[in-house]
């Protein structure tokens, strides 16, 4: 089925596995409104056969239920309008039946969804945003590293990434090197794999995993979920410790101009941004042009 039917919503978001809600907004009620690209919508939450079921709705975009795809996986509900690019990425941590699963809520943050993206695969920003907890000086040097496309799957993943930390994890008993191993499984979905050497091997390591819901070209739902190792850590404390670093990054995303992503030589990238030079290639080779910025654009905060 071709997706050029589809003029309403933009091109390149048809066919993505887009998240909308985390099935935990669910707990006190069946229905919920959120947006998508600037288009008002409802998700409807039902119970067929001990089974959730969920239905989406849009206000006033004309889309036909058999164009519309919806999923619950990882927590979380996803919706795919038209035929699908690529299943849903598959994430083994998950059914991991004594890992901890942490939902860490929904932020609004006034950038693209491209910028959000690139924050979480960056490692310079940690010993002068993160201080004390990611990083801290003069341990401030990337490590050389290592970024390959992966076609198969169609995923960028950098490997090889070490970075000293002087709180890794709320577990953490003592300053550490903490291995990273990063994977953008799609432009809107990025998975950090976190090596914590206070874990049990339950599960190879920590995953945090940041999941883009576009509310508009330069606003968006950012969406954490981590899968723990920890067997010691409250709930309540591995959450603060997710909020705390969120919280850190948003101002400076907000901050960053322009709030669209340039894919060409706007902005100069050193060695430390080969994962997001990565991602920039992997963009323009989609031909992907939602939430980037171009040279002659004036920006609209949605």
């Amino acid at each position: 089925m071709s997706n050029q039917h589809l003029p309403s919503l933009a091109p390149s978001l048809v066919g993505e596995w887009i998240v909308l809600a985390s099935e935990q907004e669910f707990v006190q009620q069946q229905q919920i409104k959120t947006r998508l690209d600037g288009h008002n919508l409802t998700i409807q939450q039902d119970i067929i056969h001990a089974e959730k079921v969920y239905q989406i709705r849009f206000d006033a975009l004309d889309i036909a239920p058999s164009d519309i795809a919806v999923q619950a996986a990882y927590g979380f509900v996803w919706l795919c309008i038209g035929t699908e690019k690529k299943p849903l990425f598959q994430l083994q941590e998950y059914d991991v039946a004594a890992a901890r699963r942490v939902p860490c809520g929904a932020y609004g943050v006034r950038t693209s969804p491209l910028r959000g993206i690139e924050n979480f695969l960056d490692m310079a920003h940690f010993p002068y945003v993160h201080t004390g907890i990611l990083g801290a000086e003069p341990e401030t040097a990337v490590k050389p590293y290592q970024v390959e496309w992966r076609e198969e799957v169609d995923e960028i993943w950098a490997t090889e990434c070490f970075f000293t930390q002087p709180l890794a994890a709320p577990s953490s008993p003592q300053p550490q090197e903490t291995e990273y191993v990063y994977r953008v499984a799609s432009p809107l979905n990025a998975i950090l794999y976190k090596v914590n050497t206070a874990a049990e091997g339950i599960i190879p390591a920590d995953v945090v995993c940041l999941f883009i819901q576009p509310l508009s070209e330069t606003h968006i739902r950012a969406h954490l979920l981590m899968i723990l190792d920890d067997q010691t850590s409250s709930i309540t404390d591995m959450v603060l410790f997710q909020q705390k670093i969120f919280t850190q990054d948003k101002p400076i995303l907000e901050n960053h101009l322009p709030l669209k992503l340039p894919l060409e030589k706007l902005e100069i990238p050193t060695k430390a941004d080969a994962l997001a030079t990565a991602y920039r290639k992997w963009l323009i080779a989609k031909n992907w042009s939602y939430g980037v910025h171009q040279n002659t654009q004036r920006e609209h905060v949605a």
